[in-house]
């Protein structure tokens, strides 16, 4: 709404200045008699609904970036970079994000390939860069933004490293990335016996399966007593009605 308003009040003043019913002056002053208080509205807004969105947070369930990108779905870009960056930090200092005494395993086997791919072929970009392009200013921001890449993709892969499946308190979490995908007790659990499935290569869920994949073959099914509510990580349209 802010938005909208915003270029709605450019939109009039400046056909008014163009059609000489306003000076340029009396235009910029007009926009900032009015753009003024709504930034500072729109500033209350956001400060009191991240510390709404702050203080619902809870240490099983989302985290604070996990309920903002709830809620503010244009900010999710830049909360998956933030993400993406801390998961680095993290992975850096041998960290996992798992509760005290957590029993964790992981499921990042076999999908390292394809950073070390990307990184291999960024070097190789900056040298073809540094030899075809002339201007040094964009020698420079294209090594920044080589840097940003490789750093961004490894960033995406390390979400996956330090937010491993875990048990603990008799209870089994199943991740994928920072969200939670499912918890339940291990006295649900019926089975969990030996499997190989080469049909997918992204997560997959139908009927009542979940398939949690990623460039990999999944080595393990894990059967419930009673059906649990997942939160697929699978684009909406292709996600079951009340999965």
């Amino acid at each position: 709404m802010h938005a909208g308003l915003t270029v709605g009040i450019l939109a009039t003043l400046l056909v008014l200045n163009l059609l000489g019913v306003l000076s340029g002056d009396i235009a910029l002053f007009l926009f900032l008699l009015i753009e003024v208080p709504l930034c500072v509205v729109f500033g209350t807004i956001t400060v009191l609904r991240f510390k709404r969105i702050s203080r619902a947070t809870d240490s099983v369930g989302a985290g604070f970036l996990d309920r903002l990108e709830t809620e503010e779905p244009l900010l999710r870009p830049v909360i998956a970079e933030l993400q993406a960056f801390r998961s680095l930090c993290l992975l850096l200092l041998r960290k996992r994000r798992v509760p005290p005494g957590a029993k964790l395993f992981s499921y990042t086997k076999g999908t390292m390939a394809l950073p070390t791919v990307f990184f291999v072929l960024s070097l190789v970009e900056l040298l073809i860069v540094h030899v075809v392009v002339p201007w040094q200013w964009l020698r420079i921001v294209l090594l920044i933004l080589t840097i940003w890449g490789v750093l961004f993709i490894a960033g995406f892969f390390a979400t996956r490293v330090v937010h491993p499946h875990f048990v603990t308190a008799g209870v089994v979490h199943l991740r994928w990335g920072h969200r939670t995908v499912l918890t339940t007790p291990l006295s649900n659990v019926v089975s969990v016996i030996p499997h190989t499935n080469r049909s997918h290569t992204q997560p997959y869920a139908a009927g009542e399966r979940l398939v949690l994949t990623q460039s990999q073959i999944p080595n393990v099914i894990i059967q419930f007593t009673e059906p649990l509510h997942a939160v697929a990580p699978v684009a909406k349209k292709h996600m079951p009605d009340d999965f």
